[in-house]
């Protein structure tokens, strides 16, 4: 039976997926997951997410948002990838994580902390990709550099530091376990 452990830093993996979780069904994978007509028409039961969408797009004018596989030719291209990856890899583990977490309350096993490393690394350095990429778009469009700055440090830099320091959460749980086996194995050895 493998070990579980159940820290307090288990509770705030919880609160992030519970506030990444909603943000990943309702705004970032819209067009993959509803039909327009759940989403479009101001009767549609999801238009309030809709609207949520295309408010931050008329703020920001965010060429990462408004990404389509119609508007990648030549720019963007990797956020196809992105998006599949957000769809079959980032949301299972959120459902798991909040599954096992949240309503069967356990802890996390070796391979689940793995799961959760690979989760963080990869939400940190996705989004530190978009970032980057924030420092090419057209100036022409983006006169004012203090709306980008908004845009980079409130919108972007907390899905790169949050999952950082979830990734060293786990790192050093997963490291904690290699300790212990190896110390396992030492006192074996020396009997």
């Amino acid at each position: 039976m493998a070990v579980e452990n159940t820290t307090w830093r288990n509770n705030v993996w919880l609160v992030w997926f519970y506030i990444v979780f909603p943000i990943t069904v309702l705004i970032d994978l819209q067009e993959v997951i509803y039909p327009s007509s759940l989403l479009v028409p101001a009767d549609a039961p999801l238009h309030f997410a809709y609207k949520a969408k295309q408010d931050y797009i008329a703020k920001f004018n965010d060429p990462i948002v408004q990404w389509s596989p119609e508007t990648a030719s030549g720019h963007d291209s990797w956020m196809g990838l992105f998006i599949h990856f957000e769809f079959f890899f980032l949301l299972p583990v959120m459902i798991y994580a909040m599954y096992k977490m949240g309503i069967r309350q356990k802890g996390t096993s070796g391979p689940d902390e793995l799961l959760f490393f690979v989760y963080a690394l990869y939400n940190a350095l996705t989004t530190a990709v978009c970032i980057h990429d924030t420092f090419y778009w057209d100036k022409t469009i983006w006169a004012d550099e203090s709306q980008l700055w908004t845009l980079r440090s409130a919108y972007y830099a907390p899905f790169v530091f949050i999952p950082l320091l979830g990734a060293f959460d786990m790192g050093s749980r997963i490291l904690s376990r290699f300790k212990a086996a190896d110390a396992a194995a030492e006192s074996k050895k020396a009997e």
